[in-house]
């Protein structure tokens, strides 16, 4: 299969109104952000408490803000397990291409006695776990979905990411011309000017390295694009230690280092993942959670090496002062034991 390029570009549009002699910028939801939002709730997914918008304060363009005042544990959305864009529930609904990924998976590191030992019992070479390989996977899943007109597919047209990496991935440009890379460290570097430059190229280095092996190990067996590639990869969510999905409604939720809205599962009725508000929330306040942490886990101070993954991992710039408080470290861990 041919690669597929992805470039979604959207123009946020803001509103500007005068409040006590201070102008300020104010988002507004737009017929796309409507349409999409119709969708989603078609889906199944529940919108009690927020509503999309366009923002120029995203590098995907939009995010997600309180429509009424929320209280501490108000359930804001919640997404249908089903929905979710999971290796599991994609299988279902595309078996074949399950099948040939399953065969493109590599196969799980060996040494020699243990090679010997599965010879002697007949064994075949075990492969890696779905979550070992959910970048290309849900890559190929996504492409599939677009190709098929599946229903996931209007929420995929939705994906949109405008950082330098992304833009180095779909020019082409990243396996040929050292100068492009180069530039798109220092534009990195120019949006989060105390990483360290040298870290900043480490990490996107990295970065493009998955994506040359990625390249190598799925071309022609199943529908490939390094564009969405980079733009799954950055929206994906961990929902276990072995499970990475793509939430519809979820990937429009921006990243903030004191998140006020959290997640957890809801085992009853129908399987979903519910968000609710970590504390008081005021009207038109944007929802945030938060995709990483820079600290350091040892003594709470921001990370430099953290930092150049997120930066390149998602467009997301950070310096010291973002480190989690104190507070808010036990806020978290309130959430994860909810």
């Amino acid at each position: 299969a041919a690669d597929v390029s992805l470039d979604v570009t959207r123009s946020p549009s803001t509103a500007t109104q005068e409040d006590g002699g201070k102008s300020a910028t104010v988002e507004t939801q737009t017929a796309d952000d409507e349409r999409f939002t119709a969708w989603c709730e078609g889906a199944g997914i529940e919108i009690a408490g927020c509503e999309l918008r366009t923002t120029p304060r995203s590098v995907a363009g939009r995010g997600v803000f309180a429509s009424r005042n929320l209280r501490l544990g108000d359930e804001v959305f919640s997404v249908p397990h089903d929905v979710a864009l999971t290796a599991e529930n994609a299988a279902a609904h595309f078996p074949e291409l399950s099948r040939r990924l399953l065969e493109c998976r590599p196969l799980r590191a060996r040494g020699r006695i243990g090679r010997l030992w599965d010879r002697l019992r007949g064994r075949q070479p075990a492969r890696l776990d779905a979550d070992d390989c959910w970048q290309p996977e849900l890559t190929a899943y996504a492409l599939a979905a677009l190709e098929s007109g599946h229903p996931w597919s209007d929420w995929i047209k939705e994906f949109c990411r405008d950082d330098p990496y992304q833009t180095l991935v779909d020019s082409g440009s990243w396996a040929d011309d050292p100068a492009a890379i180069l530039r798109a460290v220092d534009e990195f570097s120019q949006m989060a000017p105390d990483v360290p430059r040298f870290k900043v190229h480490a990490a996107l280095g990295v970065r493009l390295e998955r994506l040359d092996e990625y390249l190598e190990g799925y071309r022609g067996a199943v529908p490939t694009s390094p564009s969405m590639y980079a733009t799954v990869t950055s929206r994906a969510v961990g929902l276990s230690d072995s499970v990475t999905a793509l939430l519809p409604f979820h990937d429009m939720v921006n990243h903030s280092p004191e998140p006020n809205i959290a997640m957890q599962f809801e085992s009853d009725g129908r399987p979903r993942f519910s968000f609710f508000a970590l504390g008081d929330i005021a009207e038109d306040d944007e929802l945030f959670l938060k995709y990483s942490d820079v600290t350091d886990d040892d003594d709470g101070a921001w990370d430099e090496d953290k930092a150049a993954w997120q930066l390149v991992q998602w467009g997301i710039p950070s310096g010291p002062e973002d480190c989690c408080p104190p507070f808010m470290r036990s806020v978290e861990i309130n959430s994860q034991n909810l």
